[in-house]
C-alpha cells in the first residue's frame, strides 16, 4: 500500500511539473508571437489554469517529502508531549484540507450539473480547469491521514527529515 501511495503523490507532483513546463512554454510563444506579431490565442487563460494545475497537483507529495514550510515554534517547544501536539496539528490540517477537498469537488459538480463554460477565448467547459483543485486538496487530505495513521502506530510522520528521526525519537523517550 505505502508504494501505491508514493506512486500516486509521485505521479500528481510530476504532472503538476508538466504544467509548470507547459506555462514556460506558453510564455515563449508569447515572447516569439510579439515578436512575430502574431497572437497567441488564449495563452493567458491556459497560463492561469496551468498555474492553479501545478500549484495544487504537486502538494501530496511536497508535503510527505518535508516540503512544506512548517511554523513549528510551538511544536519544537512542547517536549514530551510532542506527539499529541503533532496529532493536533495533522488533525486540524486534515479537517482544512478535507472541507478545501469537499467544497472542489462540489464545485466541479456543479459546473457539470449547470454546464458552466469558461469564458474568455477558449471555451471550454468549466470543470476541466477546475478539476486539479479537487485532485491535488484530496491528494494532500490522504497525504496527511497517510501520517496521522502512522503517527497513531508510533512512526514520526513523514515530513520530519530522516536526519532528524533519532533526534526526535530521543526527546520523546525523556
Amino acid at each position: 500500500m505505502r508504494k501505491v501511495l508514493d506512486n500516486l503523490y509521485f505521479g500528481a507532483a510530476l504532472l503538476g511539473a508538466m504544467f509548470i513546463v507547459i506555462i514556460g512554454l506558453l510564455i515563449c510563444a508569447q515572447v516569439l508571437g510579439r515578436q512575430l506579431g502574431v497572437h497567441v490565442k488564449g495563452a493567458d487563460e491556459l497560463t492561469a489554469w496551468s498555474v492553479v494545475a501545478a500549484g495544487f497537483l504537486p502538494l501530496a507529495y511536497t508535503f510527505r517529502n518535508g516540503r512544506h514550510i512548517r511554523v513549528t515554534l510551538i511544536i519544537e517547544k512542547t517536549g514530551k508531549f510532542r506527539m499529541p501536539a503533532e496529532f493536533l496539528a495533522l488533525s486540524l490540517g486534515l479537517y482544512f484540507t478535507g472541507y478545501l477537498a469537499y467544497s472542489s469537488i462540489d464545485m466541479v459538480l456543479d459546473s457539470i450539473r449547470f454546464n458552466d463554460q469558461t469564458q474568455g477565448l477558449i471555451n471550454l467547459p468549466l470543470w476541466i480547469p477546475q478539476i486539479s483543485i479537487p485532485i491535488g486538496s484530496a491528494l494532500l487530505a490522504l497525504a496527511i491521514l497517510d501520517d496521522l495513521f502512522n503517527l497513531l502506530r508510533g512512526v514520526l510522520p513523514s515530513y520530519i527529515p530522516a536526519s532528524e528521526h533519532n533526534d526526535r525519537l530521543d526527546s520523546h523517550k525523556e
